[in-house]
């Protein structure tokens, strides 16, 4: 390829000869071999500048690449940024609304604190003044309420939950039939006996043997004999019933007079 070059140069030389009036064979071969060996530089030179420049246009598309995709990470990191920015503005305004929420939750828990402990009072005094079921256990539900109010280290949320729970406790004892064992005193002396409470509406023993049977007057606040050819065999069908020794049906038992 050179040598095609050279030859081109070296024709174009002679043809300049023969316009110049000089025959090919005037013009000396060192002034032949300077005019090529000066193209052949020049050539030489065009073909590394068409090198720098192909390199630079390589470099310059690199750039312009690069450029193009650090674009793009600039516009996702745009995106992201606003994302980011309404998040923290939702979070900033969830900080807010806790703030209130403490700052309200304080002042309820100083506002609930002392009706809890009215309503444990009041559960106190309604177990007093109720027909007397279970009565020890009532009670000491109720003493450990008052425990539980005065530990700082329950929350106020658990002690809420316990005095509704025992309020709830003693919803339902007012509509369910319960039978359990218990000492009363008959005739002077201690004697165990089989007591039967329907809801609040009625209370009632009976003896062993099925000879003693009263009802509690809570108004008078002590137990009053029944008939035991009357109530008898009443009382012993709901004490079976309570315990589940046979299914439910109607059968009679004595109530206090509503006041």
């Amino acid at each position: 390829m050179e040598n095609l070059k050279v030859f081109s140069i070296y024709k174009h030389l002679l043809m300049l000869g023969i316009l110049l009036g000089m025959s090919p064979v005037s013009m000396s071969a060192d002034k032949v071999d300077a005019v090529v060996d000066a193209g052949v530089a020049r050539a030489d030179e065009n073909k590394s500048s068409q090198k720098r420049v192909d390199g630079i246009a390589s470099s310059t598309e690199k750039v312009v690449s690069k450029y193009k995709r650090e674009l793009k990470v600039i516009d996702g990191l745009k995106v992201y940024n606003e994302l980011f920015r309404a998040q923290i503005g939702a979070q900033e305004a969830r900080k807010d609304k806790l703030r209130n929420a403490i700052a309200e939750n304080a002042v309820v828990e100083r506002q609930i604190f002392p009706l809890m402990l009215s309503m444990v009072e009041a559960l106190e005094q309604f177990i007093e003044l109720d027909i007397p079921f279970h009565i020890e256990e009532r009670r000491e539900r109720v003493a450990n309420l008052k425990k539980i109010i005065g530990d700082a280290e329950v929350i106020g949320a658990e002690k809420l939950r316990k005095v509704y729970e025992a309020y709830q406790i003693e919803t339902d004892f007012g509509s369910n039939l319960d039978s359990y064992r218990e000492v009363v005193t008959i005739d002077g002396k201690q004697q165990e006996v089989a007591i039967l409470r329907f809801g609040r509406v009625s209370l009632v023993y009976q003896s062993g043997d099925g000879k003693h049977n009263a009802v509690w007057d809570n108004e008078a606040r002590n137990w009053v004999s029944l008939d035991a050819t009357e109530y008898r065999n009443y009382i012993k069908k709901g004490l079976k019933i309570a315990s589940k020794q046979i299914a439910p049906e109607l059968f009679i038992l004595p109530v206090s007079a509503a006041e």
